[in-house]
């Protein structure tokens, strides 16, 4: 009787170790997909704050910030301010 306990005791423990190992909710599935929420997640936080500065950029634009206009369109159309001097590096 006793040994007939210890084969279910260890087939137990065998079954156990399968299922932690090898089952759809295994350890390795765990961990794997630990390791992907972490990389999704720091991907929603890179497109979070560029949200933020697009949503920052949008209110410079509706209030008619001068400054940020100005700083706009010195750098999308290489404009200067009358007593500037432009310096192009072209590497």
């Amino acid at each position: 009787m006793k040994n007939y306990l210890i084969g279910i005791f260890v087939l137990l423990i065998i079954v156990i170790i399968y299922l932690m190992t090898f089952s759809q909710n295994s350890i390795t599935t765990y961990f794997k997909l630990k390791k992907e929420l972490n990389a999704k997640q720091e991907n929603l936080d890179l497109y979070k704050e560029k949200s933020n500065k697009l949503k920052e950029n949008i209110k410079k634009l509706k209030t008619n910030d001068l400054e940020y206009l100005d700083e706009l369109a010195r750098d999308k159309h290489d404009l200067s301010k009358p007593d500037e001097v432009i310096i192009f590096n072209n590497k």
